[in-house]
């Protein structure tokens, strides 16, 4: 059984003088950089490549995005034509409701002058009333007499001079 024992402690020997040889001369250096080379640059092309597809992935987005931007700014701009139309046509309603008012103050004015002079009608008239004459000529030197006894202190005085002495006290006042 020696035999196969030194037979096997040669071969052994054999195998790790040569893969130790191996390992430490020049060859089996370059050998063992080349292959970790050759692992690190397949590492860097599986990172480009996952890049690459990271890129695409970005400016398919970046195109969709876009075009959803540019539909959104032209429902912006057909909003904004809206909002402008329906703020000219207020605008216009605003006008037209001015015009309106300002016809309606007009009317006002013109009733409140007329009931005015209605009314100073109406005065006018019961004054007259009051002091109608009662004689059938209407010739009495001492004026018109009124047809009741509690006018008989007063004294007539024409409706339009009784005017005047009004205005007249309260420019002086």
């Amino acid at each position: 059984m020696e035999i196969d024992i030194i037979n096997l402690i040669s071969t052994v020997g054999a195998l790790l003088a040569g893969g130790g040889l191996g390992m430490l001369s020049k060859s089996g250096r370059i050998k063992a950089k080349s292959e970790a080379m050759k692992a690190m640059s397949e590492a860097y092309e599986m990172r480009i490549t996952s890049l690459h597809t990271i890129i695409d992935n970005h400016n398919q987005t970046d195109i969709e995005n876009s075009k959803r931007i540019s539909e959104l700014n032209h429902a912006l701009n057909s909003k904004t034509d809206q909002i402008r139309n329906l703020t000219g046509k207020m605008y216009s309603s605003e006008q037209e409701i001015n015009r309106v008012q300002d016809l309606l103050n007009d009317a006002k004015d013109t009733i409140i002058m007329l009931t005015e002079e209605r009314d100073e009608e109406r005065r006018r008239k019961e004054y007259y009333k009051r002091w109608r004459c009662e004689k059938s000529t209407c010739e009495d030197p001492e004026g018109r007499r009124p047809p009741n006894s509690k006018l008989a202190t007063e004294t007539y005085i024409h409706p339009e001079k009784e005017n005047l002495t009004i205005i007249n006290l309260t420019k002086n006042a």
